[in-house]
């Protein structure tokens, strides 16, 4: 936060917005997000620092903004990381040719190398480029929902079952509710990629599309999956020739029972 909004609906609106939708997806994935005990401090318009927009008078009338002030709420509380600084007084720490040395991203240099940035800023950018003793070091910059669960998930730090449940969270796919007998430990590792691309391609049609589309194939199971599900009507979808999705229809959602990677299912329906 720069003072780079012209005023507090201009925050709420392109600065708000998404930073919490990166907070949720960061507390979805178990991660914590390491402040700068000062974070209060910082100007959110040429004219207010975050504390004063969020207990001027006019801020508490607005719905938007007392839930933001909920929201916001973690970056006052601990952990702050210059408690714990990994900063070396010797080392600089540059972004744009500008010394940023005791700043959040000269932080990120010497810790996990990703940070969350406020939009609309000269920081916005990724990546994000410090210039380390004269070395590039590209920081992950997380000023949208999606990028955290993706980057986690290429590098080998969350399971299949947490990448489909954050990734997907809020869409069409609903993985809360999948049994047991079926869950996801039944996809082996080199079948994961052929669930996913169906998944995304699944979020990406709507529910017309869905029904029209011959490769997902979907449509009413026959079968029965088991007692809990006997006065519902459940629904199966391809995600090859031989993996097949089951669930049932809840409003928007699909509600994912499980998965079938042997057809044994689909042979009785």
């Amino acid at each position: 936060m720069t003072g780079q909004f012209s005023d507090q609906d201009d925050f709420v609106s392109n600065g708000f917005r998404p930073f919490v939708g990166v907070l949720k997806e960061m507390q979805g994935c178990s991660t914590l997000l390491l402040k700068k005990s000062d974070v209060w401090d910082k100007m959110v318009t040429p004219n207010s620092t975050l504390h004063s927009l969020l207990i001027h008078n006019a801020s508490r009338t607005s719905d938007e903004v007392r839930r933001l002030k909920s929201a916001i709420a973690v970056l006052t509380k601990e952990p702050f990381w210059d408690s714990d600084c990994k900063q070396d007084v010797d080392t600089t720490y540059l972004l744009d040719g500008a010394d940023v040395c005791g700043s959040s991203p000269a932080e990120a240099c010497e810790r996990d190398k990703v940070v969350v940035s406020f939009v609309s800023s000269t920081a916005s950018v990724d990546p994000l480029n410090i210039i380390r003793n004269g070395i590039n070091v590209p920081l992950l910059n997380l000023t949208c929902s999606g990028k955290l669960t993706e980057h986690l998930w290429a590098n080998e730090h969350i399971s299949f079952e947490s990448y489909l449940k954050v990734q997907f969270s809020g869409g069409k796919l609903d993985f809360s509710r999948v049994e047991q007998k079926m869950n996801f430990s039944v996809i082996q590792s080199t079948e994961q990629s052929l669930f996913i691309d169906t998944f995304r391609k699944f979020e990406e049609l709507t529910w017309e599309q869905i029904h029209a589309d011959q490769g997902l194939d979907y449509k009413e199971y026959r079968g029965t999956i088991g007692r809990d599900y006997r006065a519902i009507k459940t629904y199966k979808f391809r995600a090859s020739q031989k993996f097949r999705c089951h669930g049932y229809r809840e409003n928007d959602s699909f509600i994912v029972i499980g998965f079938e990677t042997d057809h044994k299912l689909s042979d009785r329906g």
